[in-house]
């Protein structure tokens, strides 16, 4: 899995996309994003737990985003284990406007000979 989009549940006409875009081969980059209709702003929440090889990790972050993008938030981990993601945006009057709650498996990369 180096390259890989998974998609949130949006709860309002002005978003027409939002999710998590996964990338990299040796660290997983996590990008959440939301695509908007129309230009919007307000704030999104994102939380990230890790589990592997007997390690626990967490992040989270909170910003506001304007112009109908989350801009450039990423988030690098290991490629090994376990990820709960969830991410909650919220437009200016605190009006949900989509959410993702996933837990994926991230593989370790192929070792290259």
């Amino acid at each position: 899995m180096n390259s890989q989009t998974i998609l949130g549940n949006i709860s309002d006409a002005r978003i027409t996309a939002c999710g998590l875009r996964i990338e990299g081969e040796e660290m997983a980059v996590l990008r959440p994003f939301i695509e908007a209709a129309r230009d919007l702003e307000g704030t999104f929440a994102l939380n990230i737990a890790a589990q592997s090889e007997g390690r626990n990790s967490t992040t989270s972050q909170r910003n506001s985003f304007s112009a109908g993008s989350l801009g450039q938030t990423q988030v690098a981990i290991n490629r090994s284990g376990r990820v709960r993601v969830t991410l909650v945006v919220t437009d200016g009057a605190g009006k949900s406007l989509c959410d993702l709650d996933q837990t994926i498996e991230l593989s370790l990369p192929t070792t290259k000979i």
